[in-house]
């Protein structure tokens, strides 16, 4: 086995090991002794990998947002990489939670922000091909971020049951809402010109 894969695999067993410790106590209260103990390395290990429990969540956090947007882009189906996220966030929800008391909503919303930030780019050079529009980067920028507020404001409301709709329902609604946003903001702000240098 290469150096790489063992890399990974241990990373991964301490990536399991504070996952299963989290759902018995809050974060700051596990120690690191604790995490080694369940991924079975030793404590020079951990730290050659990691500074401290938080650099360990926050790998964690990256791993499963890098998952999430790899699945969005093998996929061009905006319903389908809607409901990607959708079973992301419901998939941890608990580990979600145990950040938000652990480290606060402020860390709890920079991560989910940053799925939604790749998730709404992607969608954006989607509507780009579809409209045959080009964009200032500067435009465009402020189109996602706009989209990306709307998008997070309305999955807290939905996560917090303030949003009646069923899940499919809501799934629709964020579809009809970021196609019709998406293609009217690039629609007024963009020039129909060449997009080549615009690649999925």
């Amino acid at each position: 086995m290469k150096n790489c894969e063992l890399r990974e695999i241990t990373k991964e067993k301490l990536a399991t090991a504070l996952i299963t410790a989290m759902e018995e106590k809050a974060l700051d209260k596990i120690t690191v002794k604790e995490i080694i103990e369940k991924a079975g390395v030793n404590r020079k290990t951990f730290y050659y990998y990691f500074p401290d429990i938080y650099g360990l969540l926050e790998w964690v956090i990256s791993r499963e947002c890098n998952k999430l947007v790899s699945e969005i882009q093998n996929n061009r189906d905006y319903e389908n990489a809607l409901n990607d996220v959708l079973n992301s966030i419901e998939k941890h929800r608990h580990l979600l939670n145990c950040i938000k008391d652990s480290v606060g909503r402020a860390t709890l919303e920079r991560v989910l922000y940053r799925e939604l930030e790749q998730l709404v780019a992607w969608a954006m050079k989607i509507g780009i091909l579809e409209t045959d529009v080009v964009v200032s980067e500067k435009e465009l920028q402020i189109l996602t971020e706009l989209f990306i507020s709307d998008i997070w404001r309305l999955l807290v409301l939905y996560f917090q049951k303030e949003i009646s709709y069923k899940r499919e329902e809501f799934i629709q609604f964020i579809l009809r809402y970021l196609k019709a946003g998406i293609t009217a903001g690039l629609l007024e702000f963009g020039n129909k010109q060449d997009i080549a240098r615009y690649s999925l």
